[in-house]
């Protein structure tokens, strides 16, 4: 059970995921490398469902299957990249039994993030892009609330990622913290490296929810008037000390002229 939020603002790619693993009736946050972030050539991708999917990605990863050289820049490669996935799972897994669906499915549902771009994968493999947010999972509900209520809010989108995150966690009892949010840049791709899919990663983990300390919400109009109003002081307070420092400039002058005019008066 999981929560996977992606997030772009401001021309900045987010992806975060909580790390809760159930097995049956127990969970687990303390698992090696449980982060549901994996880290390709081009692109990052999460997933929620079975962790096997995370075993079978692994292995095409350090194999250097042909399918880790997508480089994801549109849907159509996103696509073909899942159909890859498929076609492995089918082939040389043996995991995926199609006689019972009318289109290829498997049990998992993805995010992928790119520098620029975020896509949704479904089971039945359908994938969609998304412009601002998305969010997959046990508690995209939820997450899905806080992203529309905060993203046109807060400006940073560590910040509403994190939020999206935290909310799921609150609500559901299928998420749970440590939570993982890495920021998707260009320079961090290009290579396939040989520790495998999950190092290398620049993960920013929270342990605990920390919501919005110190942050209050105020209309932008009311910020507008505010600043106008400090502008205005300032300005006077400004004029007030140039006027202020004129007329002492003007004291001294007047006091030095006295005593040059006393001291030519004064008998020798």
């Amino acid at each position: 059970m999981t929560i996977l939020v992606a997030v772009k603002k401001n021309g900045r790619v987010f992806l975060g995921a909580d790390r809760m693993m159930t097995t049956g009736s127990e969970y687990a946050v303390d698992v090696v490398n449980g982060s549901k972030i994996i880290k390709l050539k081009h692109a990052y991708i999460a997933t929620s469902g079975y962790t096997l999917l995370d075993n079978c990605i692994e292995h095409l990863y350090r194999t250097k299957h042909p399918m880790m050289e997508n480089t994801f820049k549109n849907r159509n490669e996103v696509f073909q990249f899942f159909l890859d996935l498929y076609t492995e799972l089918k082939k040389n897994y043996t995991l995926v039994d199609t006689g019972k669906d009318t289109f290829a499915a498997i049990y998992n549902v993805f995010l992928v993030a790119t520098p620029y771009s975020i896509f949704s994968i479904s089971q039945n493999l359908s994938v969609n892009e998304y412009d601002r947010f998305a969010a997959r999972g046990s508690g995209s509900d939820f997450a899905k609330g806080c992203l529309y209520g905060i993203f046109d809010l807060v400006d940073d989108g560590v910040t509403i990622t994190r939020l999206a995150l935290e909310a799921s966690c609150h609500f559901s009892v299928y998420c749970k913290e440590p939570i993982d949010i890495v920021e998707v840049k260009a320079e961090d791709f290009g290579k396939l490296h040989a520790e495998g899919p999950k190092q290398k990663m620049k993960l920013l983990t929270h342990a605990a929810r920390k919501g919005l300390p110190g942050m209050v919400l105020i209309e932008k109009n009311k910020v507008a008037k505010n600043s106008g109003k400090v502008s205005a002081k300032e300005t006077g307070a400004t004029a007030s000390k140039k006027q202020s420092q004129s007329k002492q400039s003007t004291k001294s002058s007047a006091a030095d002229k006295s005593l040059k005019t006393d001291k030519k008066r004064k008998p020798k």
